[in-house]
């Protein structure tokens, strides 16, 4: 099989998975309002579908380990175009007062939930596959792809949305859901099959206290926990601490993240991969920089500079997320490479899931308090990487 085939092919899949949510996400806090729905019922509808994202990963892992990676990863490009014309459709039943009420609310929760349960094939099955078509010391650089993707794909679909957005409220909806059907289509023809054939009835199941993965799932879940934080109070930040208006900080806000996408899909698709560190190597610069970006947000004396911080949280970010993604899958076996994907997937829900609700109970402290809390975190597991001597088992290359 080519390698550069079934990886381009991969990445194609994900950066319309990735930019096809993106298309929608940003417009539903407008549409919500449109539908009359309140800021509660708006955050129960998003923290459903973080909450089955989580639930529903590690199945998806034994789904991958039973009928191959390949056709979970189309499957989950199929689920999540159908869910979001789902969503569109009972949308538009909204807009035009076929639904309203409890009732409306109920099935746009339903549609979430469905999307939510849908979105989690694609990045369990892409890590899977991912450590199928690469070697040991091409893990990290091959994890750093996935990464890639998803950081264009968060660049790509909040732009285009905001053209599609002119011509209507759902348009980026159907617009994120042709992306993805249009994806699954061609990669049928196109993905390369796995390498790896799953021979046992029954795939292995592992645990999340299991000892060769618990470090890895803990930084996974501190790392994703803390940027949801940040994400979350960004924009109430912004008002607070530098007295913009609301439309200034979410333009303000945007550029932030923006700048973290840029960051995200550059240290991850051209230094970690050009370079190929290894986890050893990830994990032990991450956290010091994601220190250094958090510090300087706080002592940021302008909104420019602040969103220079986010850019270095951003290249923090880059080293984290394929230092704890390849770490864990190479300390599996290959039979358990789906159930570790799951697994590592469920753990990033989760921190989707506890990130807003630790978030608001910091802010309501101090405006600083998130981005300190986040410093004490990093620096903590900035500590643990040096002198955890379990994190880095004997198969790892320790590529410095």
């Amino acid at each position: 099989m080519s390698g550069t085939k079934a990886k381009t092919s991969l990445f194609a899949g994900l950066l319309a998975a990735y930019a096809g949510l993106m298309l929608a996400n940003p417009v539903f806090p407008s549409l919500a309002r449109e539908l009359g729905l309140s800021e509660v019922q708006a955050g129960i509808v998003i923290s459903a579908a973080a909450l089955v994202f989580a639930v529903g990963s590690p199945l998806w892992g034994w789904l991958c380990d039973r009928a191959g990676r390949k056709p979970v990863f189309i499957a989950g490009l199929f689920g999540i175009g159908l869910s979001y014309i789902l969503f569109a459709g009972l949308s538009y039943l909204g807009l035009i007062g076929v639904l309203t009420g409890t009732a409306l609310f109920a099935a746009l929760l339903a549609a979430r939930v469905v999307i939510g349960a849908m979105i989690g094939g694609v990045p369990v099955s892409a890590q899977a596959y991912m450590a199928d078509i690469t070697q040991t010391a091409d893990r990290s650089a091959g994890m750093a792809l996935i990464g890639a993707a998803n950081g264009l794909g968060t660049l790509l679909g909040p732009a285009l949305a905001a053209v599609l957005v002119t011509f209507g409220l759902l348009v980026p909806f159907f617009a994120g859901a042709a992306i993805a059907l249009a994806a699954a289509l061609v990669l049928v023809f196109a993905m390369p099959r796995s390498p790896h054939q799953q021979t046992l009835e029954r795939p292995p199941k592992i645990m999340p206290w299991d000892g060769r993965i618990w470090p890895f799932l803990l930084f996974a879940f501190a790392t994703v926990t803390i940027i949801v934080l940040l994400q979350i109070t960004l924009g109430f930040y912004l008002i607070d601490r530098f007295g913009l208006t609301p439309v200034n900080a979410a333009q303000w806000a945007s550029i932030s993240l923006f700048a973290v996408g840029i960051a995200l899909a550059v240290v991850q698709g051209v230094f970690v991969a050009r370079f190929k560190w290894s986890p050893h190597t990830l994990l032990r610069g991450g956290p010091p920089i994601m220190v250094v970006g958090l510090i300087c947000a706080v002592l940021a004396p302008s909104v420019p500079l602040l969103v220079a911080a986010f850019a270095v949280m951003g290249v923090g970010g880059g080293l984290l997320f394929p230092g704890f993604t390849s770490g864990a899958s190479l300390t599996v076996s290959e039979d358990e490479q789906g159930a570790m994907a799951g697994l590592n997937t469920a753990t990033n829900g989760a921190g989707a899931v506890f990130g807003p609700l630790i978030a608001t109970a910091l802010y309501q402290i101090d405006v600083t308090a998130p981005f300190l809390a986040g410093a004490v975190v990093f620096a903590a597991l900035a500590v643990f990487a040096w002198a955890h001597p379990t994190l880095w088992p004997a198969n790892m290359p320790k590529v410095e």
